[in-house]
């Protein structure tokens, strides 16, 4: 016995240890997908910057090249063999400056306002070197001048002596107005600045006019990397190259507005949630472990009054004692179990209660993600629930026993089916009952048979037909055979066994709701009678329950008449 009992200890003590485990790796595995998804979420966000400056680049590109499609009139008025200085400065109009070049940065002709400092600026500039190298056009960085601020623009155009050079100068308080209204249609966050600046940083426009008038404070490459992406000073900066030039479009977006969807109450709620059923976990767990204290207990306390038994059958009043031990144990373990039960109940409706509430009350300011995160918290605790009460109900059959008495099964057919009127009448289903017997058995566990392999005919069933059911009931000697069948989904004999056990199920909880404990709570309530109970099935034709009870139980006696209505007849009454 001592070795039998340190088994049990150490199966229980090995049960604890591996719920724990995996309450641990679930609450680990959650918190790091739960984390892993908010970092995506941020990701996405600073991809859709980056995908909004890489446009606004393309659309700026896309407008500065367009001016170098038409090179024929350059080459008509600046493709002789020398080029009038008069005809640039008539050519110029609103530019401070025109110049035209040789291949290799050589001024041959400039308009007035050109001075001898910038043409020794000329074949070193950034611009005239993208142009030298095949690009379409050129755009410098801005050059303070006595007429003010300044920066190239470089075209090519073909010629008899060679390719030469247009360098027109642009005005940047002109420019600016110019690129603002481009600026101005790029989508984007509340509080987003967006830029233009050159290659030294210098602002060439930006959609606020306190940030157009001051140098650009925000993070720069020191290379000459295409993209560039930093967060400072609360900000997210974006910034990619123009083709052409050292130019970059910025956009820098206020991390607060950006992020959104992952700050603030929707970064928190998750955790919070997460927490919630953390605690609650950890308090479940708690309980186990008095649970399996308990019933080590009770085992305990059923070897040794089994081993008193052996040893003392021939003393009545050993027996009485030890069975009076045995009766308070039960009773104790009764109340331990109803404990319990409001002890795991309690933390689940507060947390029903805090999620129903705060969906009401902050349902308007949550995401659809924090709103979808509620209504799962609050699933999940009403489908615990549920559970709870089931297992309580399986543990009452033996623990919690009504005496037995005659049971009427034609009327309590009929009381269950008046119970299953709505899910009968939602599915528009026929349930044909035969003649039925009245048999010794517990009134209330008999309801709780029928009503249970109904209700599971009525729930298993195809898409496309209507759930049919048959009750029937055939009385041979001293035992009644009870068959259900129904026309449903079926399942595979070799499942036949499986289906009877706690927690088993053969479907996923969203295919059909339940919580495992209907069938076993079935075969525990025809033990108890000194029955049996089978399946058989087939996949996509039906079920049939077989259950073979005992007619007669101690101190009980069927009448006569309620025999005869077993006998096989099958009109039966229809539903």
């Amino acid at each position: 016995m001592v070795t039998r009992l340190s088994a049990f200890r150490a199966k229980d003590t090995l049960a604890v240890l591996l719920t724990a485990v995996l309450l641990l790796a679930l609450s680990t595995t959650f918190a790091i997908e739960l984390a892993n998804t908010q970092a995506r979420n941020r990701a996405d966000e600073r991809t859709r910057v980056h995908q909004r400056a890489v446009l606004a680049a393309a659309l700026i590109d896309g407008l500065f090249g367009t001016v170098t499609q038409d090179t024929a009139q350059d080459t008509k008025r600046y493709g002789g063999a020398t080029v009038s200085t008069s005809v640039l400065d008539r050519a110029k109009q609103t530019n401070r400056y025109l110049a035209v070049t040789n291949a290799n940065g050589t001024v041959l002709a400039a308009s007035s306002g050109f001075t001898p400092q910038l043409a020794s600026l000329l074949p070193s500039d950034e611009a005239m070197m993208a142009v030298r190298h095949g690009a379409l056009y050129g755009l410098g960085n801005v050059v303070s001048t006595a007429q003010g601020p300044v920066l190239d623009f470089i075209t090519t155009f073909p010629t008899a002596y060679g390719k030469r050079f247009l360098v027109s100068s642009l005005s940047s308080s002109a420019l600016r107005t110019f690129l603002q209204g481009d600026l101005s249609k790029i989508p984007g966050v509340k509080g987003e600045v967006n830029y233009v600046i050159d290659g030294n940083g210098h602002v060439l426009a930006a959609t606020s006019r306190a940030a157009s008038s001051a140098p650009f404070s925000g993070p720069h490459p020191t290379d000459n990397a295409v993209n560039f992406s930093r967060n400072v000073g609360g900000r997210y900066y974006d910034e990619v190259k123009l083709t052409n030039s050292q130019w970059r479009i910025v956009l820098a977006s206020p991390d607060g507005p950006l992020y959104a969807s992952v700050s603030g109450l929707n970064k928190w709620l998750p955790w919070i949630i997460f927490l919630a059923f953390a605690v609650v976990a950890v308090f479940a767990f708690g309980l186990l472990g008095r649970v399996l204290k308990a019933v080590g207990q009770t085992r305990e306390a059923n070897e040794q009054l089994e081993s008193l038994n052996r040893q003392l059958e021939d003393s009545n009043q050993l027996l009485e004692k030890r069975a009076a031990e045995l009766a308070r144990s039960n009773e104790e373990l009764e109340q331990f179990a109803s404990i319990a039960s409001h002890d795991l109940q309690e933390p689940l409706r507060k947390v029903r209660t805090f999620t129903e509430e705060l969906t009401r009350i902050e349902g308007d300011s949550l995401s659809e993600k924090g709103r979808d995160y509620l209504g799962r918290a609050n699933a999940a605790a009403e489908r615990m629930q549920t559970l709870i009460e089931d297992l309580l109900k399986f543990s009452r059959v033996t623990t919690h026993p009504a005496a037995f008495s005659p049971v009427d099964l034609e009327k309590a057919a009929e009381e269950v089916l008046d119970d299953l009127a709505y899910p009968i009448e939602r599915t528009g289903a026929i349930v044909h009952v035969g003649r039925l017997p009245t048999i010794g058995g517990d009134p209330l566990q008999m309801r709780q048979l029928l009503q249970n392999l109904l209700s599971n005919a009525l729930k298993f069933h195809g898409p496309n037909r209507s759930p049919e059911v048959w009750l029937d009931a055939v009385v041979a000697r001293d035992t009644v055979q009870l068959t259900v069948r129904d026309n449903g989904i079926g399942f595979d004999q070799r499942y036949a066994g499986r289906i009877f056990r706690v927690f088993e199920r053969l479907h996923g909880r969203n295919e059909f709701p339940g919580t495992g404990i209907g069938l076993a709570l079935c075969r525990k309530i025809v033990e108890r009678h000194g029955g049996t109970i089978a399946a058989t099935s087939e996949a996509g034709v039906g079920t049939t329950f077989t259950v073979t009870l005992p007619l007669r139980q101690a101190g009980t006696k069927p009448h006569r008449d309620d025999l005869n209505r077993a006998e096989p007849d099958r009109a039966g009454a229809h539903v």
